[in-house]
Formats: structure tokens, C-alpha cells, sequence
């Protein structure tokens, strides 16, 4: 069933070993077209066969800090794998869990740049770029990324194709270790014409592997068959014993998976000759899967390439040729971006103060008829208060005047009351000083008079009788007495006392 892969995005799994482009879109299967291709929706997906890969196992003191971890593993690698230091080479690596000792170990891959870009530019040339490209034993990752088994327990996955075999083994979910298998399915043909001591066809011995396995009807032929699935299962359980010992694991399921599909028969290998569990390899996830020649491989990648879209995880992706990020997160595109905001912003800029201008004369307008509304109530007030302060006025400068007046015949009648009350009691005090100096035996020379004060020149013949004069004066509560001094006088032969006696009118 065809598939028009330009309505909905859809994975493409390019399969370089099997010669196969198969595409994922909405769970179904459809053979991919590139001339129907809409590369803004495809996302690209391949792998390294294993064989393209190598691979070691380096320990790496925990005295050397992480900064430096990445130098050292790549000087063990270039010395124990014997590198062209003249070529470019990828090289990662991934740490060993539960390693014990006074070193870190840890799996490394190397693949060859220039063989790994060569590789895949054919496919580039007609895709422009390849999303992922994995590395053949971490294609598994999909299965437990997207749910598909568990992370629980320690799975085995041994794989068959024509040029390349390989084993991965994965703890809790995790890539653990894995080794390269010389049993391949080309080396399984060789081994049977060998045995048989004649030729089959290659294409033939696959279709009869995939379809009776070791079931066949010939006894001899039959018998070659076991032989061979025995030399294979047994080499395969050194391998796995050499890493159960080395790293201190024991492995639990084995899946079995070949490019030519599930060959009958081989669980009973697993079981007597691995004394594991054996569980089959067939996770379909599009509801037409069988009517396409799909390998579990291509499966992997569908369920790599959904993890990539959910997640962007490039840590395991080997492209050399990787989608460029959108225009807008480029550095191109970023540039094209605030060039268009400049431009946008000088437009803007203009077309702001005139659309502003606009808008302060329209409300400058309306303010303007509002100010003259209220002007035109407001002139008839002036008016009126203009009238009232020119009154007030008027009535200020009355009062002024009036005020004035009644002042001066306030003063008047001050002056005239004091003229009559003052000359009357000061008349009375000198009638009253006169008679006390009599009294006395005293003779007034002088009176003067000022303001309220009387100052009187007295003169007796003793000071017995000018003290007894001022103790009178005092005594009197109207008057109050200053005298400053009492001068003895001698003149003509005849003495007496002269003093100026100041009486204050109370």
C-alpha cells in the first residue's frame, strides 16, 4: 500500500545494507519516493553497520580529572587500536556502570570520518541532510525509549546479516557491552556448501534458512545445519560467559534477529546450548508492517527516529550531515531578523510621530472647543467679579477713611479727659505736699511738673525733719517717692537741708 508521505510528517528509515528506503507516517508502512518527498516534514534516519565500527574496552585511572578524561581515553584508543594519526576519527565513549577497582572502564567506539561521510553522501545528495545516523548497537536504545520492553533486567540482542554479525548487551535499559560475531549469514552459507560438498545459491540457502531453519527434510542436510547452529551457539556462549565473568552480570533474555527474518528453530539453541531465556524479536509498530520486506533493524530506526523528534537527543547521533536549524535560529537568519526589525522600526518610527501628531491635533482641537465653552461661562463671572472687587474697594477705602476719623476723636477726647483728670489730681497732690511740708517745719523753693511725676525742692533746718517729711509722702497710697540725695547746705552762716523730692501720681 502506497503512501502519500507529503500529507503527514513521516520518518524515513534508509536501510544502506539491504539497499531499502521504507517511511513511517500516521503507523503505517509505505515505500519511500523521493520525487513525492516533502523534505520539511521527513525526518532521516540510517545506522553504521558494526563492522564499520571499532570498538574497545580502556581503563582509565579515577585519579584523572574529568577535564583531562577525554585526552586520555583518546591516547589508550590511538596506542591499543593502532590509529592513523593522520586520519579523522569520531571517537566517544561511554562509562562502564559498577566497575570495581582503582580504575574506570570504559566502551569506546571509533569510526573513520572520512569513510563515515563518503558512506552517506549519495543519500545526502538527494535529502540534502540526514536527522540520525546511529551507531548499529545503539539502535536498541529505541526499544526502551519508547516503552517498547522494560528497564528492568539484562537483555541480550544477537543480530545476522549478510557481511556483519554482532551481539549488544543492555543493563536496565542501558547499552552495557557488545561484540562483533563472525557468524554472519554469508559465513553460515560457506559453512554449509562446505559440509555439504556442493554449491547453493546464496539467495537460495537464505530462503531456506528463514523458511524450514534447521528442520530440514534431508536428515544429512539437517544434521550439517545443527552442526553449524551448534559451533555458533557455542562460540556465542563463550562471549557472553567472558563478559559475565569480566563484569560480574548475568544475563536473562536473548533476542535473536536476522536481516532475512526469524529463522525457525533457533530458540531451541538459546535455551540448550545458552541455557538463557529466549524471547522473539518482532516488535511491530505499524498496523501494515507485514506487507513490507522490513528487518528488525529498520524497525529499530522507526523507533529511534520517534525518540529523536521527541527529544533532540544528539549524544549517539553520528550525521555528518545534520538539518541545518531553522532560519530563525541561525546566525544568518538571526542577522536577516534585526535587519527587518531595523527597517521595521525605521518605518514604524515616522509613521508613529505622524499617527501621534495626528492625534495630539485632534485632542488639542477638542481641547481648544472645550476652552472656549468654558471661556464664554466664565467671561459674564469676570464681569461680575471685576464689579465686586472695584465695590470692595470703594467700601476698603470708606472704612479707611472712617476708621481715621473715629481714631483722631478717640485721641482727642484721651487728651481732654487726662487734661481734666490729670490737672485736677495733680492740683490736689500739690495741695496735699504743700501742707505735709508745713507740717514739717519745711519751706517748698520749687515745684516742677512732668508728665505724671511732681518734683518738688524742699528745704528744712534738720535732716530729723526731711526723713519725718519723706515718711509721710511715702505713707500717702496715691504717691510713690524718689529722692536721690539730701544736701546740707551752709551759706551766710546759717545752715539747713536741700533736697529734690520726685512724687510720682499713681
Amino acid at each position: 500500500m502506497a503512501k502519500n508521505s507529503k500529507n503527514a510528517s513521516s520518518i524515513v528509515a534508509i536501510n544502506k545494507v539491504t539497499q531499502t528506503i521504507f517511511g513511517l507516517s500516521e503507523n503505517e508502512v509505505f515505500e519511500h519516493d523521493f520525487s513525492k518527498a516533502n523534505r520539511a516534514k521527513e525526518t532521516y534516519v540510517s545506522y553504521i553497520p558494526y563492522k564499520d565500527i571499532m570498538t574497545t574496552t580502556v581503563e582509565i585511572s579515577k585519579s584523572v580529572e574529568d577535564a583531562d578524561l577525554l585526552d586520555a581515553i583518546v591516547v589508550k584508543v590511538y596506542e591499543e587500536l593502532g590509529l592513523d594519526t593522520a586520519l579523522d576519527y569520531k571517537i566517544t565513549y561511554s562509562e562502564v556502570i559498577g566497575a570495581t577497582g582503582d580504575d574506570r572502564i570504559f566502551n569506546v567506539f571509533v569510526v573513520d570520518n572520512a569513510k563515515l561521510t563518503s558512506e552517506f553522501d549519495a543519500i545526502a545528495a538527494r535529502t540534502n541532510y540526514i536527522d540520525y545516523i546511529a551507531m548499529a548497537p545503539f539502535l536498541y536504545e529505541g526499544l526502551y525509549n519508547r516503552g517498547v520492553l522494560t528497564r528492568d533486567g539484562i537483555d541480550c540482542f544477537i543480530y545476522l546479516q549478510r557481511n556483519d554479525a554482532f551481539l549488544v548487551v543492555y543493563q536496565n535499559g542501558e547499552y552495557f557491552q557488545s561484540r562483533q560475531v563472525r557468524y554472519n549469514l554469508k559465513f553460515l552459507h560457506e559453512k554449509y556448501v562446505e559440509l555439504i560438498g556442493s554449491r547453493i545459491d546464496e539467495e537460495n540457502f537464505y530462503r531456506l534458512l528463514s523458511n524450514q531453519g534447521i528442520n530440514l527434510e534431508n536428515p544429512t542436510e539437517r544434521d550439517y545445519m545443527i552442526q553449524i547452529f551448534d559451533d555458533m551457539f557455542y562460540y556465542i556462549n563463550d562471549v557472553l560467559g567472558g563478559i559475565s565473568k569480566i563484569y560480574n552480570v548475568n544475563i536473562q533474555n536473548v533476542y535473536v534477529g536476522t536481516d532475512i527474518g526469524k529463522i525457525p528453530a533457533i530458540e531451541v539453541f538459546v535455551e540448550n546450548n545458552l541455557k538463557l531465556r529466549y524471547r522473539d524479536f518482532n516488535f511491530s509498530i505499524a498496523i501494515n508492517a507485514k506487507e513490507y520486506p522490513l528487518t528488525q533493524l529498520d524497525v529499530l530506526m522507526f523507533l529511534v527516529g520517534q525518540d529523536y523528534l521527541a527529544t533532540k537527543d544528539d549524544d549517539h547521533n553520528y550525521s555528518p550531515f545534520m538539518r541545518p536549524p531553522p532560519l530563525a535560529q541561525r546566525s544568518t537568519g538571526k542577522l536577516i531578523g534585526y535587519f527587518l526589525l531595523g527597517c521595521l522600526l525605521g518605518a514604524a518610527y515616522p509613521a508613529y510621530n505622524f499617527g501621534y501628531g495626528y492625534y495630539n491635533n485632534m485632542v488639542a482641537s477638542d481641547k481648544t472647543s472645550q476652552y472656549q465653552e468654558v471661556e464664554a461661562k466664565l467671561s459674564p463671572a469676570r464681569t461680575q467679579r471685576d464689579q465686586i472687587e472695584q465695590e470692595t474697594k470703594a467700601v476698603r477705602e470708606d472704612a479707611a477713611k472712617r476708621n481715621k476719623e473715629l481714631a483722631d476723636r478717640k485721641s482727642l477726647i484721651h487728651a481732654i479727659s487726662d487734661k481734666k483728670n490729670n490737672y485736677a489730681m495733680k492740683g490736689v497732690s500739690i495741695f496735699d505736699l504743700t501742707n505735709m511740708v508745713v507740717k514739717n517745719k519745711g519751706n517748698m523753693v520749687r515745684i516742677g511738673d512732668e508728665n505724671r511725676t511732681l518734683t518738688i525742692q524742699v528745704r528744712t533746718k534738720n535732716d530729723k525733719q526731711m526723713t519725718e517729711l519723706l515718711e509721710d509722702i511715702s505713707k500717702k497710697e496715691p504717691y510713690g517717692v524718689d529722692t536721690k540725695t539730701i544736701a546740707l547746705q551752709e551759706g551766710n552762716k546759717t545752715v539747713f537741708y536741700d533736697s529734690n523730692i520726685s512724687v510720682e501720681v499713681r
